[in-house]
């Protein structure tokens, strides 16, 4: 691979994730205070609680991205599917904005050398491209 089309490759990647958080901001700003935290059935999630495990993905996964298992040890999974008494909307949108700080701080380094590495996630192999694919929306 070219340096010119890794670089596009990275470029194209960031603005997609930056035009994916905007799009679902633009989707839950929309959604007064007690929507955000209602479910639609015991068998579903709130908006606040998608949030929040997208951000605890985000976070684990992004952290040290090059060096460490996308799937971090120290994450609880299943706690990011509770929503903890006193949780308030600005609690979400700050996690939100963590994991997503997660995402940028690990893609702008990247190189176009970096994206043959291979990187662990969940203790199996990709390269850098395959790990950002997998996060990458459709």
């Amino acid at each position: 691979m070219s340096d010119q089309v890794a670089q596009h490759y990275l470029d194209d990647a960031m603005y997609t994730f930056r035009d994916c958080k905007k799009l679902a901001e633009g989707a839950f700003a929309q959604v007064n205070d007690e929507d955000f935290f209602k479910t639609l059935d015991e068998e579903s999630n709130s908006i606040a609680v998608n949030m929040k495990h997208m951000a605890g993905n985000m976070i684990s996964r992004w952290t040290d991205f090059l060096t460490t298992d996308g799937e971090k040890p120290e994450r609880n999974r299943d706690i990011e599917f509770v929503m903890l008494p006193g949780t308030s909307k600005d609690d979400i949108l700050a996690y939100w904005e963590k994991g997503w700080k997660c995402v940028f701080d690990a893609v702008a380094p990247i190189q176009p050398e970096d994206l043959m590495r291979t990187i662990k996630i969940r203790g199996q192999d990709h390269t850098v491209i395959q790990a950002i694919n997998r996060h990458r929306p459709g």
